[in-house]
């Protein structure tokens, strides 16, 4: 089973509330990352502890300037999504990161390390995307069958379909195609 740490975006790039979306989204294009996690220096100077208190995205810097904004005019902390940030464990089930995407329709986990009480990197959809693809190329083809075997497979199956239920729990692939749609 893969877990969080397999696959978290190990480029954690966190700066200050107060720095200019202008300045962020350059240091976006340079770090090669869609998100920031921002933090408030002033008062994790006081505790020497950086505390993520937001991010913000690409879509959040774009949707900023269609609005009309000037990115060096606006910070990180009024435009960061800050509602609780939501964060995961490193050591917790990939579909457990997807199925938290899924129900509070996000696109960015942050991973913490509990051993250590900090955040060490960023799951996205990006990263579950990564995690379905090799899943699918885990996934080998069935030899053909022979006539015979074919018509009773196809028996057996139609007798599955009459008597399955309706699935309350999420399977691994649906957890990652409806983070897909959040992807997109």
């Amino acid at each position: 089973m893969s877990s969080v740490e397999d696959y978290i975006s190990t480029r954690l790039v966190m700066r200050d509330s107060r720095a200019s979306v202008l300045e962020l989204a350059k240091v976006m294009v340079d770090s090669n990352v869609s998100s920031v996690a921002i933090i408030d220096e002033m008062e994790q100077q006081q505790r020497n502890n950086k505390q993520v208190i937001g991010i913000l995205t690409e879509r959040d810097i774009v949707r900023s300037i269609a609005k009309g904004a000037s990115p060096a005019a606006i910070t990180a902390g009024s435009l960061m999504s800050s509602y609780p940030v939501l964060s995961i464990r490193k050591d917790q089930p990939i579909e457990e990161a997807a199925l938290m995407m899924v129900r509070n329709k996000v696109r960015h986990l942050l991973v913490e390390d509990p051993a250590h009480n900090k955040v060490i990197g960023m799951i996205t959809t990006t990263d579950l995307a990564r995690y379905l693809k090799k899943k699918m190329k885990e996934t080998t083809t069935i030899p053909r069958p022979k006539e015979d075997d074919e018509k009773e497979l196809q028996r057996q199956e139609e007798k599955q379909q009459q008597q399955s239920q309706p699935q309350r729990e999420y399977s691994s692939e649906t957890l990652v195609s409806e983070v897909w749609e959040l992807y997109f």
